[in-house]
């Protein structure tokens, strides 16, 4: 009998150590499936950023965009390249890029298809708002140039061909009863090329629309007696504004730059993103949050860019917002 209840009690204690040690562990440990697909690779999407000419601020600009877009949405590549506010906005209508640096007042032209735009542009949809841009007329310190009417049988570059300041000087000197065929000779050379031949004495104005200080005219300024800029009379600048409502006046202050001792009103833009209309929404949308999120980035680029908060971001745009950018302007508390 005592060797029945001694065995008894083996087995009690058998089961009782097999169910404490069964609990939490009741399943052996799981063991790595070789077969297992690995997570998929983020798709890769190619983008193209037109920005502007080297000397201005867009050209570090774009560059300075792509990354952010690189850094921010998985699968990126963005490439930039050099244009002009006109030719970036056609670029895009015509899918050769996919978003573009220009101005609110050339937006205006392009949906309107007016002055260098054949026909409206319908592919094209705001993006963001930058910070406000300056005609700027620049001539030597020493210059006898004092007003727009003087210019006559002068040399100028109004930038190149296809660049918005090229338009915006025609339109200019029309306003003063100028046009290019009365100067001497017109370069259509870059930003910086124009501010050497300026310095050389080649050409007697060049009129880069950019922020200020601007590069190009800081470098010049620096030598000799400095520059002056051609100021815009306020009765020329209401007709301009009758002409298209996206030109803005703009009063650059005395000693921005070396030789500029007074103020100097100039005929002012928007600078603006544009992007392809029929652009994926989910995509667009996650371009304006990437952007919008890397403002304090931005601002490093140039001082002009400190222009940029929530209350102007959707203002001065020329156009309508893509959809995806109006949603999550919405959704952010800043667009109505």
């Amino acid at each position: 009998m005592k060797k029945i209840s001694k065995l008894i009690g083996i087995a009690l204690m058998s089961s009782l150590i097999l169910s404490t040690t069964g609990c939490g562990s009741t399943k052996p440990a799981a063991t790595p499936d070789s077969t297992a697909t690995p997570p998929a690779a983020p798709k890769t999407i190619n983008l193209t950023i037109a920005s502007g000419p080297a000397g201005g601020t867009w050209y570090p600009l774009g560059g300075a965009l792509g990354k952010i877009i690189q850094d921010k949405i998985p699968g990126t590549i963005v490439s930039v390249q050099q244009g002009g506010g006109e030719a970036n906005v056609k670029g895009v209508d015509q899918k050769m890029y996919d978003i573009g640096i220009t101005y609110s007042h050339t937006a205006y032209e392009a949906m309107a298809g007016k002055e260098s735009f054949a026909k409206p542009m319908t592919n094209v949809s705001a993006l963001i708002s930058l910070y406000p841009s300056a005609l700027q007329w620049v001539v030597r310190a020493d210059s006898n140039i004092k007003q727009f009417e003087d210019l006559k049988g002068k040399a100028i570059s109004p930038g190149p061909k296809g660049l918005s300041g090229e338009t915006l000087t025609r339109i200019v000197l029309q306003a003063h009863g100028l046009k290019f065929e009365d100067m001497s000779k017109v370069e259509r050379v870059s930003y910086s090329d124009s501010a050497s031949l300026l310095q050389d004495r080649q050409i007697d104005m060049f009129d880069p629309i950019t922020t200020w200080p601007a590069p190009s005219i800081q470098e010049i300024a620096q030598t000799g007696s400095g520059i002056r800029l051609i100021p815009l009379r306020p009765e020329k600048m209401e007709e301009l504004k009758k002409i298209n409502p996206g030109y803005s006046y703009v009063t650059i202050k005395g000693g921005t730059y070396k030789g500029q001792v007074e103020d100097s009103p100039c005929l002012g833009s928007n600078a603006i993103l544009v992007i392809r209309k029929d652009m994926e929404e989910e995509l667009a949308y996650k371009i304006t949050k990437a952007i919008y999120e890397s403002l304090p980035e931005l601002k490093n680029v140039h001082k002009s860019l400190e222009y940029m908060n929530k209350d102007t971001v959707t203002k001065d745009l020329g156009l309508d917002l893509h959809p995806a950018s109006l949603k999550f302007f919405k959704e952010a508390g800043i667009a109505k």
